[in-house]
């Protein structure tokens, strides 16, 4: 028997995601400061040349009547450059979604002093309001931990949240994680590379963590504020950046108004622990050659899907890899946790079964197989290696990244460009023993070209006692249709081809 967790049923999954609704979505304070860290998505045409370098910024909002405001001093952590904006927006009374914003540039030293003040410049940003969530409907995700490790396996607990893009069909949209202990934000993870909801700075990003949280906003931002209503602004009518998205902030930093030195002192002071380059004898991470992961995965789906990975590596025909996605349908959008979808790889190829609940049998029924994928197989153990992978920032013993005072977390990124021109970045998150937290693929072009995009583990456990029971693969056994004609198979992201099903941390 295996000793490995089973796959679980669909009424078991259903029952968690119900019980867990809270009653009612969360609220931002009416003044929050907070410090963040944010990862990029890849960009092919990226206007400043170290685009994939992570960001830290100090962020302060504060909303009073109908008039809100942010102020955001950015760290770029490889050029060791800082750089300061407000925004400003004022909401009609009589329609919350007709509102005015502008933006300023700061001329500000690290130590706080304000030389000039350069705007106001037009921008359809918003300042979010407390109650962002519910303004814009936001849809229950599901409640799952983020940060987890092997020494503090039950991690940050957090309920997750979507917010679905507007025009679209609702199958996507932009994620906003919430602590289960304190109530605050604590990631933001955006699907759409042109803002959707218009968050300055912290929705251009591809994935934005909370480092810390805190009510109230500083002095001196208040006394900024007053001078900026008071007209002390240095006009530049000739400049325009409205700052909406990733390539628009990156044109920013190349082609900056205003900028000034900092060091990684100045960064560790936003950001405790964080260090821009590991050191060069930290290696590259690898998989065991026995693996099992368990976690949620986020793609184009308005639930996350629980993930199950068991992973064998035999360096023959015999490697195999299965991961199981309860939730996930055979096309975006169709999620519901009565269905499940697998891949199922070997060395040359991958099948999909799809499965849904049978209540009469109590047992995962097979609904069809999908159209394998030929010569799309399992990674190699080794695969941040063969990726030429680089470790951009590493951050040793925060707390709020689920950190005991000794360890160090990695931050890597393997670029891949796909064949349109597009670039990837795998961002994958490794602690210093092995073990991973993290795995996504961030895409500038054709964003939504992947079906799975972020996996959070809950359960990476190396040296795992994986054996041929633990893995099940129908197709191989039958070529199923669904009724009504073939099945067409899904866009599979390249982590896929190479990388394998979505994987999940412990």
């Amino acid at each position: 028997m295996s000793k490995l967790n089973p796959i679980p049923t669909g009424p078991e999954m259903q029952s968690y995601w119900l019980s867990n609704r809270p009653a009612t979505l969360p609220e931002m304070p009416d003044a929050w400061s907070a410090s963040v860290l944010a990862t990029p998505f890849g960009d092919s045409i990226a206007p400043q040349e170290s685009y994939s370098q992570l960001a830290v910024g100090r962020v302060e909002s504060a909303t009073v009547g109908h008039e809100s405001w942010m102020r955001i001093r950015l760290y770029l952590t490889r050029d060791l450059r800082y750089l300061d904006f407000l925004f400003l927006s004022v909401n009609d009374p009589q329609d919350p979604y007709n509102f005015q914003s502008e933006w300023y540039w700061i001329d500000s030293s690290v130590s706080g002093r304000v030389e000039k003040i350069h705007g106001p410049f037009g921008t359809t940003l918003q300042v979010p309001a407390p109650r962002f969530l519910e303004d814009n409907r936001a849809v229950w995700g599901n409640r799952y931990p983020l940060m987890c490790t092997d020494r503090n396996p039950r991690g940050i607990d957090c309920d997750h949240w979507v917010i679905p893009t507007a025009g679209t069909q609702t199958d996507h949209g932009s994620w906003y994680s919430v602590r289960r202990d304190t109530g605050q934000i604590f990631r933001v993870f955006t699907f759409d590379t042109n803002n959707p909801m218009m968050l300055p700075f912290l929705g251009a990003y591809y994935l934005v963590n909370f480092a810390s949280f805190q009510k109230g906003v500083s002095r001196e931002s208040k006394k900024l504020l007053k001078n900026v209503k008071a007209g002390r602004a240095v006009n530049h009518p000739a400049y325009w950046n409205p700052l909406v998205t990733q390539q628009d902030v990156q044109r920013a930093f190349k082609f900056p108004i205003a900028s000034a030195k900092c060091t990684i002192e100045d960064i560790q002071k936003v950001l405790p622990g964080f260090t821009a380059e590991a050191s060069p004898k930290t290696p590259l991470p690898t998989w065991s050659n026995k693996l099992y992961i368990e976690g949620w995965t986020l793609g184009l789906d308005l639930i996350p899907w629980y993930t199950r990975v068991c992973y064998n590596w035999t360096g023959d025909k015999h490697s195999k890899e299965q991961a199981a996605f309860v939730g996930l349908g055979q096309g975006p959008g169709d999620g519901s946790y009565l269905k499940r979808m697998d891949t199922c790889l070997n060395t040359y190829r991958t099948d999909m079964p799809c499965f849904e609940w049978d209540a009469p049998s109590e047992s995962w029924r097979l609904k069809c197989c999908l159209p394998p994928l030929r010569r799309v197989g399992l990674p190699y153990p080794d695969w941040l290696a063969r990726d030429n992978a680089a470790v951009m920032g590493q951050i040793t013993g925060n707390p709020n990244f689920g950190l005991q005072p000794d360890q160090v977390l990695s931050l890597i990124a393997a670029e891949m460009p796909g064949p349109s021109g597009e670039l990837s970045i795998f961002w994958v998150w490794f602690l210093d023993n092995g073990v991973g937290m993290l795995f996504s693929e961030a895409k500038y072009l054709n964003s939504l070209s992947n079906l799975p995009q972020l996996i959070d583990y809950t359960l990476f456990f190396r040296n795992a006692p994986i054996t041929d029971q633990d893995f099940s693969n129908p197709c191989n056994l039958v070529e199923s249709k669904p009724a009504g004609g073939a099945a067409k198979a899904p866009k599979i992201p390249g982590h896929l081809t190479r990388l394998g099903p979505p994987v999940r941390k412990a």
